[in-house]
């Protein structure tokens, strides 16, 4: 029961504004370990070595393609285990192509074996049953023709024997996968947490204590997590599980449908309508309907709907939706069953459809770009942010120039706002299937549209100037771009407020043209933006006051807005950001009443639809350096 109960909690953290990954995994090792890393002064090298720490991977390496180039390392401990760097993915063929050398492995002087980093998972056994006292360790780099290359991490020791468990890990959309956490744990300790997986051939491996098994947990942002259980490990001879396959998040899969879906969301007020487009074939409509779950509470509207059959082309239908006027606020996914004909099924967009209380007059956006989104720890960063902007209260989320979508959509999938993201000079190449056309519109409202356009401005801009006229009576208009610089000519006629973009020289903040248009740009890849706007221009997009910094957020930094829980109905929550956020949310799910709370204001009860539970929102003004408790109180 105990399990259950901590289970549900953590399912209700996951989706109620406080992730996980507000704090940063750490990288845990057995505590009978150490850990060195391969920057340590005790290691020393031969030959041509190159420092790496490829686009903000977890742990930086040594990199060498050099023939006889080695490594030595003087330890104490029983056992040794050698983690290799990640293959670098081919979608950054500048940094580095992936390790295809060969290794030799001597121990005090001694060839004990080979390895081939292309083959192997992340880490290997070099030793176990070491005598007591010091010993050398040398990893010898050989070369053979155009096969090259060995990423080095570090050394884990201990004065005890240590087995490798190993086992392969592929995924739905394989091609997309390319590295996982592994969690390791025993009674509900964590053991081990590290990055693992090698993309260039599915294989994981991981060096742990042996004589237990243990509980293995498998994370890939994007995709469903997998539990599993080890053998009791054994040392020298082979530990494995059978083979971990990783099907996607439902959260991320878009199916049968051309919109709205992401980037084309549907925002709407409760009791307005939109239009949806869906592959039907010949089958008949069943029900068309919105859901969205937080914890266990599901909140969902079954829709009214009215075909347009002059829309209608072979599998294309094609229906006018109306919202009821008690739909709640939040993200919802669209849903609709057909029935008959050869498609009988669910067509599902999620994240399709965004019911909001009111349009904002001075809308607040939250932007950020070239966050290298490659794979899951640069991910889990991207969640972190992606929590923070909902306790933000942002209008809209704005990414820009963005690399894997796979990544990408999970981490940004419990989002309560909606969201644009374009993909740039290092795209993961079909993006296209979660995030559409590189051109697109996404209206909020009577008064705003926000263009996204993930192109060079030297390319043909008369797709540009026929989306934007589209628009033309839109009061404020902005451009999520991959780059800032458009033609001036193009953001005067049509007098754009904001163009957002992440790549590309000059000021990160400037005037452009007589709009004038405000130029918001990434400073770098380890920070985010706040832009406000009032009376149709933007007033603020820098951390406090300062004339263009950024808000900073490290990588391995624990989120500096949190909410920390301590009940589904009490929490803290804790700035230590030297800026206020004014009308930011708090998101309690608790069983259903009326509430009044300690601080702030209740804005939104919604109740579920087995009319148990409530999903309740404060909003409240969150001063720098503060810590606040907040409580619901049931009236």
């Amino acid at each position: 029961m105990r399990h259950i109960v901590f289970l549900w909690f953590i399912q209700f953290i996951l989706q109620s504004g406080q992730l996980l990954a507000d704090i940063p995994e750490q990288r845990l090792f057995p505590a009978s370990s150490e850990w060195t890393s391969v920057n340590d002064k005790s290691i020393t090298t031969d030959g041509s070595w190159k420092d790496d720490r490829f686009r903000f991977a977890d742990a930086a390496h040594k990199y060498t393609t050099e023939h006889n180039a080695s490594m030595r390392w003087k330890f104490i401990g029983n056992s040794v285990a050698v983690r290799l760097a990640g293959q670098n993915t081919s979608s950054y063929p500048g940094t580095g192509l992936p390790a295809h050398g060969k290794l030799a492995i001597y121990i005090d002087g001694k060839l004990t074996k080979y390895i081939y980093p292309a083959q192997q998972g992340r880490e290997f056994i070099a030793a176990n049953n070491l005598p007591p006292g010091p010993h050398e360790l040398e990893l010898r780099h050989l070369a053979n023709q155009d096969s090259s290359g060995v990423r080095i991490e570090g050394f884990l020791t201990a004065n005890q024997p240590i087995g490798l468990l190993t086992f392969p890990i592929t995924a739905e959309l394989q091609e997309y996968l390319n590295d996982v956490r592994i969690i390791v744990s025993r009674e509900g300790k964590t053991v081990r947490s590290t990055i693992g997986r090698n993309w260039l051939t599915g294989q994981a491996s991981i060096s742990l204590p042996v004589g237990q098994g243990y509980d293995l947990r498998i994370e890939a942002i994007g995709w469903n997590s997998r539990i599993t259980k080890t053998p009791i490990i054994v040392a020298g001879k082979s530990n494995i599980i059978p083979p971990v396959y990783l099907y996607r998040d439902s959260k991320t899969v878009q199916y049968r449908f051309r919109y709205p879906k992401l980037n084309n969301q549907a925002i709407r007020t409760s009791g307005e309508q939109f239009t949806a487009r869906f592959l039907g074939f010949d089958a008949d409509i069943k029900e068309v309907r919105i859901q969205r779950q937080i914890a266990k509470a599901t909140f969902s509207r079954v829709l009214p709907f009215k075909e347009d059959i002059q829309k209608a082309f072979y599998y294309d239908r094609q229906i006018e939706i109306s919202l009821p006027a008690n739909t709640p606020p939040g993200v919802y996914d669209l849903e609709i069953d057909i029935v008959g004909g050869s498609r009988t099924g669910t067509c599902r967009s999620p994240s399709a459809v965004v019911v909001t209380n009111k349009y904002p007059n001075n809308p607040k956006f939250l932007t950020f770009g070239h966050l290298d989104t490659s794979g899951q720890y640069q991910a889990e960063y991207l969640q972190r942010i992606a929590t923070m902007a909902n306790i933000i209260g942002a209008d809209m989320l704005l990414a820009s120039n963005c690399v894997n979508p796979a990544y990408i959509s999970g981490a940004l999938s419990n989002l309560n706002m909606p969201h644009v993201v374009n993909f740039g000079n290092h795209q993961v190449y079909g993006h296209h299937r979660w995030y559409g056309p590189d051109l697109g519109s996404v209206t909020y409202g009577p008064n705003l549209v926000v263009l996204n356009y993930g192109l060079p401005w030297h390319e043909s801009i008369e797709p540009v100037i026929a989306e934007l006229q589209k628009h033309h009576t839109k009061n404020i208009k902005v451009i999520n771009a991959f780059e800032h610089n458009a033609p001036i000519s193009l953001l005067d006629n049509f007098r754009v407020a904001l163009i957002h973009d992440a790549h590309g020289p000059g000021d990160k903040l400037m005037k452009m043209g007589q709009t004038p248009t405000q130029r918001v740009g990434k400073s770098n890849s380890v920070s985010f933006r706040l832009v406000e706007f009032e009376n149709g221009h933007v007033v603020s997009a820098t951390y406090h006051n300062h004339p263009t910094a950024p808000i900073p957020f490290g990588r391995e930094q624990q989120s500096p807005l949190r909410v920390e829980r301590s009940s589904s109905s009490s929490a803290t929550v804790i700035n230590e950001f030297d800026q206020t956020f004014e009308n930011a949310q708090i998101t309690f799910v608790v069983p259903n009443a009326k509430y009044t709370t300690t601080a702030g204001r209740v804005k939104s009860i919604a109740i579920s639809d087995d009319d148990t539970l409530a999903e309740v929102i404060v909003t409240m003004n969150i001063k720098s350096n503060s810590k606040t408790n907040i409580s619901l109180i049931r009236q």
